[in-house]
């Protein structure tokens, strides 16, 4: 046996580089004493390179490796020789190594043996300016340009003779910032290459099985295919190119963005910065076209397909070419000075969470009070060998990349879940300590609770070789509440077994707060990047609590750890973090979708929903949940409420897995879309919500006050209702009682209005209205429908009502709206919690205001137009509800804008057109168009056309200027006459995605589609609308085109412009459909009627969504705000503008192909 003086020099391994006389062994010797007299700090830098000096005063950097038990010195020897030759100024050079070994006696199976203790070490050059890491900033601050293009350049260099400049090549494959040191002259060098040819054929495969890269530097072939070529470090090469350009915040925010459109972005932000710098004007256009190269590299780099990139020889000449045709002197070149770098602040998600802790723990309003959260606490390895019967087999509860877990269990009873993190996770870890206290602060009943951690030391002895082998381990572990029903991955099952519907939707539901927390509920967002069913644990009640969040990205920004990309798990990672690294929120919205459609319709089926046959699969499945629903509920209304849940679950879901992560809602948009469908299931009690049951008038003196009532009928059965006041009907405008019926799952908007008053009413009024509603049966409903005058309809609601609190059968509910007058708000924009969030209404109730004919919303000025029965046309402000102008020269029955050139043209019931400047100050210019009554006018929406159409002479004639026309020169031209109707044309409308197209309507029962271009017309109905048709309008958007037309039947219908077909009925109106508008940008068609109703419908599934009632006698027209959300009603006995939000609209409708907006 060796004696332990001689042992060191017997085992000392020795290496003089090129450099000669520089011995390494000494200072490795006296940096592993100095690490096992620190190794009790939990703050002890075990992995990192540690600062030292040889003898002759050169400084060194000596990296002590751990747990080399299985270590082969001659293979070893072999490999470090081999990096050793490497020889260039971008590449740090290895300058030695240390393989120690010292004899110990310690106890090995319960007694005493010989053992050697092993010290292992690389010595590198010390780099003075630290890794690139620490100068990563965006263009508008940091490094000057030409610092960067320096280390571009020089990353290249190092990079091509890595893989070109040797016999044999060296991938690096874990090339990222943090590997890429900066000497004092900020020449980069490439660090860490080829480390894994250190270790061992055996650990080489399993590292390139599973460890090899670094989040967001990893090519998408081998985040598919674990594909290894040269071209991995190209990928990695255009992320550090891309981060060095625009920062590591903005690369998320660009990478994903198409080549074209990257380039333009990169180029336009660096020539603003350098054309605000001083002295770089002789400069600019050199320093931009190395900015364009860089970039477009950079984008090549960042393709795709692993063809597709170039090769690092491409690039060098690429950078080569670009220096000899834009080159500058050296002498302009400023010369760096330490002093003027802005070095950016790195910003992990460790660095994040150390901020929390200093702020506290964040509160989420959503957690329970019931809740109890402890304070972790560091707990001795000892310990956790006593709990877990020395890790044993039977107490492994779970496995995966980051470590095993095993049950803990205390003596009085009490489980904790311990996870011994492996061996190449604790290699990676830097900060223990300061992690697991990021962690502890992260606290919410949805979300897994640290209770603990340990990060300690240990000797242990192991045989290689035939030799007794001592080697010192580190230990990290840390400790979780133990949540009994394990993961939710054994409890995905298909619709037919497993959980029922109301515990999926729990589990849903809990995991997208828990996710809302890590999201929006920290002073900075935490992302989990590995959101899957085996991450996610329930308890004991079902409650799903997020497990693993947070641990692949609290390794730091340049941990090697990465989610596994095994084809399962890949399943669940988002298309922008396979291919280009994007790293945001929404990888995790598209891991919740996955989740969620795997929860309602067994494993993935993704691609089944995305197909052609949406429709299909969507009623399929909600199909198979009816069936199961129907076992486990008996009351009716309760399964269609589950059921429209289950559709909008699965709309949501998807709507979380679109392809582009631009398209995919946010965690707060999901969970308010998930609390909507949360309304459709209540107590059946309830046949009407009704909201909001505190009417606020907002009381201005001499004026109306108007207000909402929505009624929202959840249920499957028809639903009547009446509203009445039994105190001071005089206070009211609009005439009460009120009556009428609210359809199956429709919403019904009710518009009150009270009388002009000179003082607002006493603050300690009582004045209440009461809503009585009563479910109908369907002969009901034909009574009801078919009473032909109002009186005749109030007195058979007033009996049915009257029968209804007579009977004990009849379910009848009651409400009490209490009438509040109050000052109206400050901020126009202010809400109170008793008012409608959703919709406001302002009504103009004046004399001026009557009688409305047309409206039309000018699409920039806050203005409208209006005709009226009288012939008046007035010219308004809608912010202002003033009047600007009124023409009541001619009598007046359509007006319409022609926003181009600032004009309105309006038609009398002579047959002649007007034209008028917006402003007022042109003299109008009039001509004779047709023989009688001008009905319909349409103004081309880019060029100088216009349509009009008669009363009397079922003409349309087209009507054109020239650009140098003014109000002066002679009438417009009538370029074509189009003939085919044989009765009055009442609407005509240009088609919106294809202007060079336009239909007409016309009581004859038919409508037409015309070409300007063409004599020849299509006619899409004959003989179906006996009584006439009144409007038309374009459905655009969809496949092919679609026609809506209304008509005196009381019906709108939707037609098929391709098989010209009719598709649809939209029946329920009782009185003529006077207007039909579709409204392309939240694919809504709204229908009015002379019944004194609209009606706005789903434009895919023609859904009716919500019946408003404005109390202002027949519907002539209807236009829309797009800048304040708003529709625009002429009516009989006024106008109203009412604020419409399509999105809960189409929330609350529960039958949309896409729930979030």
């Amino acid at each position: 046996m060796i004696s332990p003086r001689n042992s060191v020099v017997a085992r000392m391994e020795w290496f003089t580089s090129a450099r000669k006389g520089k011995c390494v062994g000494p200072i490795c010797k006296r940096v592993i004493k100095w690490h096992v007299q620190q190794r009790s700090s939990l703050t002890s830098l075990l992995d990192r390179p540690v600062r030292g000096t040889d003898a002759n005063g050169r400084e060194v950097a000596v990296k002590v490796l751990r747990d080399m038990a299985a270590l082969d010195v001659k293979k070893f020897t072999n490999e470090f020789q081999t990096l050793a030759k490497l020889d260039h100024e971008n590449i740090v050079q290895l300058v030695g190594y240390c393989n120690e070994s010292e004899p110990v006696v310690v106890d090995y199976g319960g007694r005493q043996v010989a053992a050697e203790k092993l010290h292992v070490a690389l010595c590198f050059e010390y780099v003075n300016n630290g890794s690139l890491g620490n100068h990563i900033s965006d263009e508008k601050q940091g490094l000057e340009w030409h610092i960067r293009y320096k280390i571009i350049k020089g990353i290249c260099a190092g990079l091509n003779y890595l893989h070109e400049g040797l016999q044999e090549p060296v991938l690096h494959l874990d090339l990222k910032p943090d590997n890429i040191l900066l000497d004092k002259e900020m020449v980069p060098k490439i660090a860490d290459f080829g480390l894994s040819r250190l270790i061992g054929d055996e650990r080489t495969k399993q590292t390139m099985n599973k460890f090899i890269g670094t989040h967001g530097y990893v090519p998408p072939e081998y985040m598919k295919s674990q594909l290894l070529s040269r071209a991995f470090d190209i990928f990695s090469l255009g992320v550090i190119i891309t981060k060095i350009m625009m920062g590591r915040e903005r690369y998320h925010d660009i990478a994903d963005m198409p080549s074209g459109r990257l380039v333009q972005l990169v180029h336009t932000s660096w020539k603003n910065r350098l054309q605000e710098t001083e002295g770089l004007r002789s400069r600019l256009e050199v320093y931009c076209q190395q900015v364009k190269t860089c970039i477009k590299v950079a984008s090549k780099c960042l393709m795709e397909g692993r063809q597709q990139r170039p090769t690092i020889q491409q690039i060098v000449a690429t950078l080569n070419k670009t220096d000899m045709i834009h080159s500058i002197p050296s002498r302009q070149i400023e010369k760096f000075h330490d002093g003027q770098s802005t070095h950016a602040t790195r910003r992990s998600i460790v660095s994040v969470l150390t901020s929390a802790k200093r702020t506290g723990p964040a509160t989420c309003s959503m957690a329970k009070e019931s809740t109890v959260f402890f304070q972790p606490r560091s707990l001795p390895f000892i310990l956790l060998k006593g709990i877990t019967n020395d890790f044993s087999a039977d107490r492994i509860i779970g496995k995966g990349i980051i470590g095993d877990v095993y049950k803990g269990i205390y003596e009085d009873g009490t489980i904790i879940a311990v996870k011994i993190l492996h061996k190449h996770v604790r290699e990676l870890v830097q900060g223990f300590e300061r992690v697991a206290a990021s962690l502890c602060h992260v606290q919410h009943e949805n979300i897994v609770q640290l209770v603990g951690y340990c990060e300690e030391t240990e000797d242990i002895v192991v045989e290689h070789n035939g030799r007794n082998i001592v080697v010192e381990m580190s230990i990290r572990a840390l400790c979780f509440e133990y949540v009994q029903n394990g993961s939710l991955e054994r409890y995905i099952s298909d619709e037919c077994s497993g959980l029922d519907w109301r515990t999926r939707y729990k589990i849903i539901k809990g995991i997208c707060v828990g996710l809302r927390h890590l999201h929006e509920g920290l002073p900075s967002p935490i992302f989990h990047m590995d959101l899957t069913p085996q991450h996610i644990l329930l308890d004991e009640n079902m409650t799903p609590k997020i497990g693993q969040f947070g641990i692949s990205t609290l390794l730091e920004a340049h941990s090697t750890l990465r989610p596994d990309t095994s084809s399962l798990w890949r399943y669940y990672m988002a298309p922008e973090y396979i291919n280009k690294g994007v790293i945001s929120n929404k990888h995790d919205i598209f891991s919740l979708g996955v989740i969620m459609l795997e929860m309602i319709t067994t494993h993935p089926r993704r691609r089944i929903f995305q197909s052609e046959e949406q429709k299909k699969a969507i009623e399929l499945v909600v199909g198979m949940w009816r069936k199961r629903l129907q076992q486990e509920t008996s009351k009716a209304r309760s399964v269609e409420g589950y059921c429209h849940q289950v559709m909008a679950c699965i709309l949501i879901a998807l709507k979380c897995v679109e392809d582009d992560r631009h398209d995919r809602p946010d965690i707060g948009e999901v969970i308010r879309a998930l609390d909507e469908t949360e309304t459709w299931i209540h107590d059946d009690s309830d046949l009407l919500d009704v909201h909001p049951t505190d009417l606020r008038f907002a009381f201005k003196p001499k004026k109306h006050a108007s207000c909402l009532v929505q009624l929202h009928n959840k249920q499957d059965d028809l639903v009547a209702f009446r509203i009445m006041c039994h105190k001071s009907p005089k206070r009211y405008h609009t005439s009460l009682p009120l009556h009428g019926m609210v359809p199956p799952r429709c919403t019904y908007t009710l518009a009150l209005m009270t009388s002009k008053q000179l003082k607002p009413p006493p603050s300690d009024s009582d004045e209440a209205l009461v809503l009585w509603s009563v479910a109908v049966s369907h002969s009901q409903e034909l009574q009801l429908k078919n009473l032909s005058d109002q009186a005749s309809a109030s007195r058979e609601y007033e009996n049915m009502f009257r029968k209804a609190q007579e009977s004990a059968d009849d379910e009848m509910q009651e409400v009490t709206l209490k009438c509040i007058s109050a000052p109206p708000p400050a901020d126009e924009e202010a809400t109170s919690s008793d008012q409608l969030s959703a919709q406001k209404i302002e009504i103009i109730a004046t004399l001026n205001a009557h009688k409305v004919s047309s409206v039309q919303v000018h699409p920039t000025e806050p203005w409208i137009l209006t005709t009226h029965e009288g012939g008046n046309l007035r010219h308004w402000n809608y912010k202002t509800t003033e009047v600007l102008n009124s023409f009541e020269d001619e009598a007046f029955y359509i007006a319409k804008f022609i926003p181009q050139e600032e004009w309105i043209v309006a038609g009398d019931g002579n047959g002649w057109i007007h034209v008028f400047s917006c402003d007022g100050y042109q003299d109008p210019t009039s001509f004779e168009a047709h023989d009688g009554h001008i009905m319909s006018l349409a103004v081309h929406p880019t060029d100088s056309y216009v349509l009009s159409s008669s009363h009397d002479d079922h003409l349309i004639k087209l009507w054109h200027w020239d650009m140098h026309w003014d109000f002066k020169k002679a009438p417009w031209a009538c370029t074509r006459t189009f003939e085919g109707h044989t009765d009055r044309v009442s609407q005509l409308v240009f088609n919106r995605e294809d202007p060079g197209c336009f239909a007409s309507a016309s009581w004859d029962g038919t409508v037409k589609i015309w070409s300007l271009n063409s004599d020849v017309c299509k006619t899409i109905m004959s003989d179906t609308h006996q009584d006439g048709l009144l409007c038309v309008d374009f459905i655009t958007g969809a496949d092919h085109q679609h026609l809506i037309t209304g008509s005196k039947d009381q019906t709108a219908q939707i037609w098929d412009l391709e098989i010209h077909r009719r598709r649809e009925y939209l029946q329920g109106h009782t009185d003529h459909v006077s207007v039909v508008y579709y409204q392309p940008d939240h694919q809504k068609l709204i229908t009015g009627s002379l019944d004194g109703t609209i009606r706005i419908w789903d434009a895919t599934t023609y859904r009716l969504e919500n019946i408003i009632a404005l109390n202002l006698g027949a519907v002539s027209d209807v236009g829309y705000i797009e800048e304040l959300q708003r529709i625009i009603v002429g009516c009989y006995q006024g106008i109203a503008m009412m604020e419409i939000n399509f999105h809960e609209l189409s929330i609350a409708s529960k039958g949309r192909k896409q729930i979030m907006p």
